[in-house]
Protein backbone atom coordinates (compact mmCIF):
# COMPACT_ATOMS: atom_id res chain seq x y z
CA UNK A 1 0.00 0.00 0.00
CA UNK A 2 1.58 3.44 -1.25
CA UNK A 3 2.06 6.40 1.22
CA UNK A 4 -0.84 9.05 0.93
CA UNK A 5 0.23 12.51 -0.35
CA UNK A 6 -1.35 15.25 1.97
CA UNK A 7 -2.31 18.24 -0.38
CA UNK A 8 -2.03 21.32 0.79
CA UNK A 9 -4.66 24.17 0.92
CA UNK A 10 -3.10 28.05 0.24
CA UNK A 11 -4.87 30.93 1.12
CA UNK A 12 -3.69 34.10 -0.01
CA UNK A 13 -4.59 37.42 1.52
CA UNK A 14 -3.86 41.37 1.08
CA UNK A 15 -1.18 42.39 3.37
CA UNK A 16 -3.11 45.50 4.13
CA UNK A 17 -6.55 44.60 3.81
CA UNK A 18 -6.75 41.32 4.70
CA UNK A 19 -8.63 40.42 2.16
CA UNK A 20 -8.78 37.20 0.01
CA UNK A 21 -7.30 37.18 -3.31
CA UNK A 22 -7.02 33.94 -4.05
CA UNK A 23 -7.66 30.04 -2.84
CA UNK A 24 -5.38 27.70 -4.01
CA UNK A 25 -6.66 23.88 -3.34
CA UNK A 26 -4.02 20.67 -3.76
CA UNK A 27 -0.64 22.29 -4.20
CA UNK A 28 2.02 19.71 -3.49
CA UNK A 29 3.75 19.68 -0.52
CA UNK A 30 7.35 20.55 -2.08
CA UNK A 31 5.61 23.18 -3.98
CA UNK A 32 8.37 26.03 -4.12
CA UNK A 33 7.19 30.01 -3.30
CA UNK A 34 8.26 30.35 -7.25
CA UNK A 35 5.53 27.81 -7.78
CA UNK A 36 2.79 29.33 -5.51
CA UNK A 37 3.61 32.56 -7.57
CA UNK A 38 2.84 31.37 -10.86
CA UNK A 39 -0.62 29.97 -9.39
CA UNK A 40 -1.03 33.08 -7.89
CA UNK A 41 0.26 35.22 -11.37
CA UNK A 42 -3.02 32.86 -12.93
CA UNK A 43 -5.32 34.31 -11.05
CA UNK A 44 -4.08 37.70 -11.62
CA UNK A 45 -2.14 37.95 -14.22
CA UNK A 46 -1.46 41.80 -14.14
CA UNK A 47 1.00 40.44 -10.56
CA UNK A 48 3.48 38.88 -12.58
CA UNK A 49 5.50 36.85 -10.27
CA UNK A 50 8.70 39.51 -9.83
CA UNK A 51 5.92 42.27 -9.08
CA UNK A 52 4.87 39.45 -6.19
CA UNK A 53 5.80 39.92 -2.52
CA UNK A 54 4.71 36.32 -0.33
CA UNK A 55 5.00 36.75 3.30
CA UNK A 56 4.09 34.58 6.42
CA UNK A 57 3.16 37.79 8.02
CA UNK A 58 1.81 40.72 6.60
CA UNK A 59 4.27 42.75 7.76
CA UNK A 60 7.52 40.19 8.05
CA UNK A 61 10.03 39.70 4.98
CA UNK A 62 9.63 38.40 1.76
CA UNK A 63 9.90 35.03 1.20
CA UNK A 64 12.57 33.61 -0.98
CA UNK A 65 11.70 31.75 -4.47
CA UNK A 66 13.33 28.29 -3.41
CA UNK A 67 11.65 28.20 -0.23
CA UNK A 68 9.22 24.78 -0.04
CA UNK A 69 5.62 24.79 1.25
CA UNK A 70 6.24 22.04 3.75
CA UNK A 71 9.04 23.43 5.06
CA UNK A 72 7.14 26.96 6.22
CA UNK A 73 6.01 26.77 9.75
CA UNK A 74 2.16 26.36 8.59
CA UNK A 75 -0.35 23.52 8.57
CA UNK A 76 -1.70 22.10 5.72
CA UNK A 77 -3.63 25.08 5.37
CA UNK A 78 -1.57 27.97 4.63
CA UNK A 79 -2.20 31.59 5.23
CA UNK A 80 0.04 33.92 3.00
CA UNK A 81 -0.15 37.37 2.36
CA UNK A 82 0.29 39.44 -0.70
CA UNK A 83 2.11 42.80 -1.20
CA UNK A 84 2.27 44.42 -4.79
CA UNK A 85 5.84 45.52 -5.38
CA UNK A 86 4.65 47.74 -8.06
CA UNK A 87 6.34 47.47 -11.52
CA UNK A 88 9.79 45.83 -11.88
CA UNK A 89 12.40 46.26 -14.07
CA UNK A 90 15.14 43.97 -14.89
CA UNK A 91 19.08 44.83 -13.19
CA UNK A 92 20.84 44.29 -16.69
CA UNK A 93 18.54 46.87 -18.47
CA UNK A 94 19.34 49.27 -15.45
CA UNK A 95 22.93 48.89 -15.88
CA UNK A 96 22.84 49.03 -19.72
CA UNK A 97 20.95 52.48 -19.33
CA UNK A 98 22.75 53.72 -16.68
CA UNK A 99 25.84 53.21 -18.87
CA UNK A 100 24.96 54.35 -22.59
CA UNK A 101 23.64 57.28 -20.73
CA UNK A 102 26.91 58.72 -20.33
CA UNK A 103 28.36 57.16 -23.05
CA UNK A 104 25.81 59.00 -25.63
CA UNK A 105 25.92 62.27 -24.11
CA UNK A 106 29.38 62.45 -24.23
CA UNK A 107 29.69 61.26 -27.86
CA UNK A 108 27.02 64.66 -28.69
CA UNK A 109 29.95 66.97 -27.20
CA UNK A 110 33.04 65.05 -28.36
CA UNK A 111 31.55 65.08 -32.44
CA UNK A 112 30.80 68.88 -31.24
CA UNK A 113 26.96 68.70 -32.69
CA UNK A 114 25.96 71.60 -34.19
CA UNK A 115 22.42 71.95 -32.40
CA UNK A 116 24.78 72.16 -28.95
CA UNK A 117 27.79 74.32 -29.98
CA UNK A 118 26.28 76.21 -33.38
CA UNK A 119 27.36 76.49 -36.45
CA UNK A 120 30.68 78.39 -35.66
CA UNK A 121 33.56 76.62 -37.59
CA UNK A 122 35.86 76.84 -34.34
CA UNK A 123 33.45 75.29 -32.19
CA UNK A 124 32.59 72.28 -34.58
CA UNK A 125 36.54 70.48 -33.99
CA UNK A 126 38.49 70.54 -31.94
CA UNK A 127 42.84 70.78 -32.85
CA UNK A 128 43.89 69.12 -29.13
CA UNK A 129 44.48 65.78 -28.66
CA UNK A 130 43.81 65.68 -25.14
CA UNK A 131 40.38 66.11 -26.82
CA UNK A 132 40.46 62.23 -28.52
CA UNK A 133 42.89 60.78 -25.99
CA UNK A 134 39.68 61.92 -23.37
CA UNK A 135 36.96 60.25 -25.50
CA UNK A 136 38.87 56.83 -25.76
CA UNK A 137 39.09 57.08 -22.21
CA UNK A 138 35.97 57.31 -21.22
CA UNK A 139 34.38 55.22 -24.25
CA UNK A 140 36.65 52.06 -23.45
CA UNK A 141 35.43 53.22 -19.47
CA UNK A 142 31.99 52.59 -20.34
CA UNK A 143 31.90 50.27 -23.40
CA UNK A 144 33.53 47.82 -20.68
CA UNK A 145 31.03 48.32 -18.43
CA UNK A 146 27.98 47.47 -21.13
CA UNK A 147 30.16 44.35 -22.01
CA UNK A 148 30.73 43.45 -18.19
CA UNK A 149 26.86 43.89 -17.76
CA UNK A 150 25.99 41.93 -20.74
CA UNK A 151 28.82 39.11 -20.38
CA UNK A 152 29.62 39.03 -17.32
CA UNK A 153 27.40 40.37 -14.21
CA UNK A 154 24.65 38.04 -12.64
CA UNK A 155 22.17 39.57 -10.17
CA UNK A 156 20.84 38.20 -7.19
CA UNK A 157 17.53 39.66 -7.91
CA UNK A 158 16.24 39.40 -11.15
CA UNK A 159 14.46 43.24 -11.18
CA UNK A 160 14.11 45.92 -9.04
CA UNK A 161 11.30 48.54 -8.72
CA UNK A 162 10.91 51.01 -11.70
CA UNK A 163 10.26 54.12 -9.20
CA UNK A 164 14.12 53.40 -7.76
CA UNK A 165 15.45 54.20 -11.35
CA UNK A 166 14.90 58.16 -10.61
CA UNK A 167 17.50 57.45 -7.48
CA UNK A 168 19.78 55.27 -10.09
CA UNK A 169 19.31 58.46 -12.51
CA UNK A 170 20.63 60.71 -10.05
CA UNK A 171 23.61 58.59 -8.74
CA UNK A 172 24.75 57.66 -11.99
CA UNK A 173 24.83 61.36 -13.51
CA UNK A 174 26.54 62.51 -9.47
CA UNK A 175 29.28 59.80 -10.96
CA UNK A 176 29.09 61.01 -14.29
CA UNK A 177 29.63 64.98 -13.01
CA UNK A 178 32.68 63.33 -10.87
CA UNK A 179 34.38 61.84 -13.84
CA UNK A 180 33.82 64.46 -16.16
CA UNK A 181 34.97 67.45 -13.82
CA UNK A 182 38.66 65.71 -14.33
CA UNK A 183 38.82 66.96 -18.51
CA UNK A 184 38.22 69.95 -19.20
CA UNK A 185 37.92 69.59 -22.81
CA UNK A 186 34.45 71.27 -23.14
CA UNK A 187 34.57 74.55 -24.85
CA UNK A 188 33.70 77.45 -22.29
CA UNK A 189 30.95 78.73 -24.30
CA UNK A 190 27.90 76.83 -23.92
CA UNK A 191 24.23 77.20 -24.99
CA UNK A 192 21.35 76.84 -22.12
CA UNK A 193 20.86 73.20 -23.27
CA UNK A 194 24.15 71.29 -22.01
CA UNK A 195 22.69 71.72 -18.16
CA UNK A 196 19.23 69.94 -19.61
CA UNK A 197 20.89 67.51 -21.30
CA UNK A 198 23.60 66.34 -18.55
Amino acid sequence: MGSRVTFFEVEILDWKTKQQLCFLDKVEPHATISDIRLMFHKSYPQWYPARQSIRLDPKGKSLRDEEILQHLPVGTTATLYFKDLGPQIGWTMVFLTEYAGPLFIYFLFYFRMPFVYGLDDKLTSSPHPVVNLACICHSFHYIKRLIETIFVHRFSHGTMPLRSIIKMTVWAKDKHYTYVREFKDYPSLRMPIIPFLL
